[in-house]
């Protein structure tokens, strides 16, 4: 697939030419513009040899680097690409508007056409953007363009932002949380007879250690379950126990999370220290993960794990999830990890 142009209100948004060296070299020459960038653009050789970059790279499958025509002027350029800064090789959206033109609405007009582009011809999973955390005008945008910011992630440019546009949610046609089933597991909805092995799995002060501050206090778990038992939240969604020979081994969860924007989907496993070792966490947490990604249809399924969670984080990274950086959560730092529907392994 080519390349495509666009035509917004006001700008032409083409494919870069060879021809265009000078002008995007002019449109990067104001140092100040160059403060959030990971290099001094201003520096014509440094826009140089980042132009021959982006011609170099072409346009596979669509993608590549646009530049923002205003009546025969250059006025910026905007960018679908691979991601070198970010796990998985992701597909990451960039922009930079000449300080003669910023404040004036064009980078709003260029990215609705071309993230609009991305999600609904390109199929993209999502789409994600790294911004210097000071860079304020970018933030706004992206927020305004229903991007959600999601973890911290340092680059050479200093501390940044990592934002994501995810695909709008489709129905899944689900009327009930379901029952699931792997080669050893049945898991089903939690229910009010599992409270006492729920409880006895908490009670192992090594299970509750990556847990927030209150897993410590007397009574947590049986708060904790009432409130699992409760939940009312999407159809489909909601909290298993892992039962392996009529045994309650472990319980997991897909719901909205309460810590990341969005009510993004958050996926949480625990197993119970005697019944560790042989694989269950991992056959639950596919299954889980499947169901999310291909019966939910949902456009990305979310983990938090500690920074300490060794096993966690190894198991994640197993089955596919992509570590895009970290945050506080549940009282304390966490690995931010997303798994998207063609990034899934086994």
């Amino acid at each position: 697939m080519s390349q495509p142009t666009f035509e917004t209100n006001r700008l032409t948004l083409r494919p870069m030419r060879a021809d265009d060296r000078d002008a995007v070299i002019k449109i990067f020459a104001d140092p100040a513009s160059s403060k959030y960038l990971t290099r001094d653009m201003s520096d014509p050789v440094n826009a140089a040899t980042s132009f021959e970059r982006w011609l170099g790279w072409g346009s596979p499958n669509g993608m590549g680097t646009w530049l923002l025509d205003l009546n025969g002027l250059v006025i910026g350029v905007g960018r679908f690409t691979p991601s070198d800064r970010l796990p998985g090789k992701v597909i990451e959206v960039g922009w930079f508007i000449a300080r003669t033109h910023a404040g004036q609405g064009y980078a709003t007009e260029a990215l609705r056409t071309l993230l609009d582009y991305g999600i609904r011809t390109l199929g993209l999973p999502a789409i994600w953007a790294l911004i210097h955390k000071h860079n304020d005008p970018s933030i706004r945008l992206a927020k305004s363009l229903g991007f959600l910011d999601i973890a911290d992630h340092y680059q050479l440019a200093g501390p940044a932002r990592i934002h994501v546009l995810l695909p709008p949610a489709e129905n899944n046609g689900l009327d009930a949380q379901p029952t699931l089933r792997t080669e050893r597991l049945v898991i089903r909805p939690l229910r009010e007879e599992d409270r006492r092995d729920v409880r006895d799995i908490f009670s192992d002060p090594v299970q509750t250690r990556y847990l927030s501050k209150d897993a410590q206090e007397p009574g947590w778990a049986d708060k904790m379950f009432d409130h699992r038992l409760a939940y009312d939240g999407p159809t489909g969604t909601g909290h298993w126990a892992f039962i392996e020979d009529d045994i309650l081994v472990g319980i997991g969860h897909l719901r909205p999370s309460s810590e990341l924007p969005g009510d993004v989907a958050e996926i949480g496993w625990y197993l119970g220290a005697a019944h560790q070792g042989r694989g269950l966490a991992t056959e639950a947490a596919i299954a889980i993960r499947d169901y999310g990604l291909h019966t939910l249809r949902l456009a990305a399924v979310w983990a938090l794990v500690h920074r300490d969670n060794d096993a966690s984080q190894r198991l994640a990274n197993r089955l596919g999830f992509l570590d895009v950086g970290t945050g506080v959560h549940y009282d304390d730092l966490h690995r931010v990890y997303a798994v998207l529907p063609r990034t899934t392994v086994r």
